[in-house]
């Protein structure tokens, strides 16, 4: 029976009950599943109490949330004010997908200690594990039937696309085999595409797996060198698909019509954001709308057509699945209506008089490296999370951290530095050489930033997920390429192997932030900035020097005191005297003689 339904689902012919079904040429695969025992159950995870009659049909946004320095699944109802939290644990979940019957959603999860896929059905709460392996695997779409999930995998430091039957019943289906990176799967409505982001051609495009072809399956549907697209997503019919794209710094949302076969349509720009999603009746859009330090969802209607807003959510926005009707008993659930910022660290800052003292930073070197103490409880606390996450303790090491008034930066550092502060470090060099440290740029507009990954320790999937974007190479400047030169530098070539840290994220979690380039980034490459974070809190750079110094000791950034004009009197204009008057003379005509 399972083989007669894998006919059905994918189009392949010559399957016997003793051979595996192959959609491509097979990688070793990975560890048996352990699908069918129960995961122990805790938290949202069990079956919820206080289960009423009620069920809420409503249109539903589930969400990737960050909050508390974990992420976890959430429900936002449109047009409500409370968002759902529908997992929870000591671990990290994140890509929710609802099932075509809203009655289940599968989502990825490192609940066994790797990255593995998981399903929650909505009705009793249970959690299922679908995979059981050593390696990544995440971004499941299911398949119009609820059948079938497909998913990226990383197995052999290269992600593919693989498809694995909900029950269990079957292995797993390689269908992807390419050198190049194939990512982030989503299933066409009437079952027989799946369209995915790819490398193989250079840059990330929006490919298509025709399933009713055994050879000659892929297909570009977008083909543009000089433009990175991902992320795609089928609408209702499969008529149209939307995905982002990143354009000159700027990421946005388009769709494009993909309803005839072999025709190559022109993308239609929809507005800014990236991660689309389709409402459920197709005729809006709805995206994740990043800036440094925060995310929003944005809704985009294709036709005149008024939409509800949504409340305030409790974190940031990850990712997330858009559903017409899901059946969720949120009642059950704990609900949070607006938007409560949790410190990770809640020992209070201790004042001599009216200012700050300065805390030495114990087993950090350089020795005699000091934070504010405002800062240092929330230093400590992240300097154990990145060993707990990498495996290393990769902030034993600075390159700098306070910086006193009479101790000035190097050129080129901009006066207001945070580093003054005593709120702010600079995470070592000698990590960024030795390529423990990888750096992403991320331009949102004019604004330069950039996002930090810390290399794990080890290197068997049980720490840090694999990079899918590109690292920036600052040494290619120096090669003598005049493009690389003026740029300051360019993507690496290949994404490194292997599994990295968010380095970034973990430190926004504990309140540090990252810090806008300076201009001058591409020529000075210390302008870049990538090494700071800075524990703001919403103070302003004036007031966080004010918690160390008088305010007359940062009155001014100059070394004198600014000179002031001296005010003069403006000398009235001067009558002029009468005698000095005289009529414009009016010419008078003469005849001129003639010869």
């Amino acid at each position: 029976m399972g083989v007669v339904l894998l006919i059905a689902v994918l189009g392949l012919v010559g399957l016997t009950a003793e051979s595996a079904p192959s959609l491509a040429p097979q990688v070793p695969v990975p560890p048996a599943r352990a699908q069918e025992q129960p995961l122990p159950s805790d938290g949202a995870s069990s079956t919820p109490a206080a289960i009423t009659s009620d069920f809420l049909e409503r249109e539903v946004f589930v969400l990737t949330l960050r909050n508390a320095g974990r992420s976890h699944i959430w429900a936002q109802v449109v047009g409500e004010p409370n968002a759902y939290q529908l997992t929870e644990g000591d671990w990290d979940d994140q890509n929710p997908v609802v099932s075509p019957g809203m009655d289940k959603i599968a989502f990825a999860s490192r609940k066994s200690g790797y990255w593995n896929l998981y399903v929650l059905e909505l009705d009793t709460g249970e959690v299922r594990q679908l995979t059981d392996t050593s390696g990544y695997e995440g971004k499941p779409t299911w398949s119009p039937d609820g059948l079938w999930v497909a998913y990226e995998a990383y197995y052999g430091d290269n992600f593919d696309i693989w498809i694995l039957p909900v029950d269990g019943r079957q292995s797993p289906i390689q269908l992807t085999n390419d050198p190049g990176s194939d990512t982030a799967p989503t299933w066409d409505p009437k079952g027989r595409r799946i369209a995915f982001t790819s490398d193989r051609g250079g840059s990330p495009d929006i490919y298509q797996a025709d399933l009713d072809r055994p050879t000659d399956r892929f297909s570009n549907l977008t083909n543009t060198p000089n433009i990175d697209e991902f992320d795609p997503a089928f609408n209702l019919d499969g008529t149209q698909i939307a995905f982002s794209v990143q354009i000159d710094g700027i990421y946005g949302i388009q769709r494009m019509r993909t309803d005839v076969d072999g025709a190559q349509f022109a993308p239609q720009w929809v507005g800014q954001g990236s991660s689309p999603v389709w409402s459920g009746n197709g005729k809006s859009i709805a995206g994740i709308l990043n800036t440094p330090y925060a995310a929003h969802i944005v809704i985009y209607p294709l036709e005149q057509s008024l939409r509800q807003g949504i409340g305030i959510l409790p974190g940031r926005i990850l990712d997330m699945d858009w559903s017409p009707q899901v059946l969720l008993r949120l009642d059950a659930y704990p609900a949070v209506s607006s938007e409560q910022p949790v410190r990770l660290t809640d020992s209070p800052a201790q004042f001599l008089g009216d200012r700050l003292g300065l805390v030495p930073l114990a087993g950090v070197t350089p020795n005699g490296l000091r934070l504010s103490d405002a800062a240092d409880e929330a230093f400590d606390a992240l300097r154990k999370r990145v060993l707990d996450q990498s495996g290393w303790d990769f902030l034993s090491n600075l390159q700098r951290a306070y910086v006193g008034l009479n101790e000035p930066l190097p050129p080129g550092y901009a006066y207001n530095d945070w580093l003054y502060t005593g709120r702010a470090f600079l995470i070592s060099q000698a990590a960024v050489q030795a390529e423990w440290v990888e750096v992403v740029l991320e331009k949102f507009g004019l604004e330069t930033y950039w996002r930090v990954y810390v290399r794990a320790s080890v290197q068997d999937g049980s720490l840090g997920e694999p990079l899918k974007t590109a690292p920036w190479d600052f040494t290619t400047r120096y090669i003598g390429d005049p493009t690389a030169y003026d740029a300051g530098g360019g993507p690496k070539p290949n994404i490194p192997d292997g599994y990295y840290v968010d380095f970034t994220v973990l430190a926004a979690d504990y309140g540090f932030q990252r810090v806008q380039a300076l201009p001058n980034w591409r020529s000075f490459y210390p302008g870049a900035r990538f090494d700071e974070f800075a524990l703001r809190e919403g103070l302003d750079w004036g007031t966080a020097m004010q918690e160390l110094y008088p305010a007359s000791a940062i009155a001014t950034p100059t070394p004198y005191q600014t000179p002031t004009t001296t005010p003069t009197t403006t000398p009235r204009p001067t009558p002029t005297p009468w005698w000095w008057r005289w009529r414009t003379p009016t010419p008078t005509f003469e005849q001129t003689p003639t010869p």
